[in-house]
């Protein structure tokens, strides 16, 4: 008899169990069917990446002058010297992209909070391409160059998701058709729809406003494609 109850005890303990499982299962199908409502594009293929250890993996570099770019300690550093400048470092040029999900992380090492960093997209010459800035006392902005000339610019914002001071946040960009999706650290900010440039290199920004010598490390840069 005892033998009987241990059994049924044991046949009702694993139908708790898989009832759990199937609760936690169906509660991530919902978290997912949720994410895929929102139509927010999923992660496919990696087509690059940088951990900005080795210089050879080919940015540009500088080490005099108003604008330095420098691979140092594991990150990718630029520093813009004079006040109200930013400057820009290209990717190398085998980096084009038409469609894709861009993250890096950036980190102000020195200077004022009142600055400006982040990325470009898209770009098709240093006169044409789109540009994602934040600061690190918590804005963020969104640009257009064509023809070299600021075709769109948006006011700058204020963000709580934006980490200010001395700090380290993930920039990303989803770049899908027409559609360019702009977020920090996981949180969305912004959408900007255009559809002058649907291809091309990608950049990133250093930037000063009214006091000069920003640093900002970049690391860890990672480009998927989209499914």
């Amino acid at each position: 008899m005892k033998w009987i109850y241990a059994t049924i005890g044991l046949l009702l303990a694993l139908m708790a169990l898989a009832q759990c499982q199937q609760t936690a299962t169906d509660t991530v199908n919902t978290q997912l069917q949720s994410n895929q409502t929102r139509g927010e594009p999923l992660a496919g293929d990696l087509l690059y990446s940088d951990d900005f250890s080795s210089s050879k993996s080919g940015w540009y570099t500088s080490t005099s002058g108003d604008f330095l770019a420098i691979y140092k300690n594991g990150r990718y550093h630029l520093t813009q010297v004079s006040p109200n400048v930013w400057g820009r470092a290209f990717s190398p040029d085998r980096l084009n992209f038409s469609d894709f999900i861009l993250e890096i992380e950036a980190t102000k090492e020195a200077g004022p909070n009142d600055n400006a960093f982040g990325v470009m997209v898209r770009e098709i010459s240093s006169s044409d391409y789109y540009a994602y800035l934040i600061s690190s006392d918590g804005y963020y902005q969104v640009a257009k160059l064509q023809n070299n000339s600021w075709a769109y610019v948006s006011d700058w914002a204020k963000s709580s998701a934006i980490k200010t001071g001395n700090a380290t946040n993930l920039v990303k960009v989803v770049c899908n058709g027409d559609k360019l999706s702009f977020y920090a650290n996981g949180v969305k900010l912004t959408d900007y729809n255009d559809s002058s440039f649907a291809y091309g290199h990608i950049g990133l920004y250093t930037g000063t406003q009214s006091e000069g010598n920003v640093t900002i490390g970049f690391d860890n840069l990672k480009v998927w494609g989209i499914k």
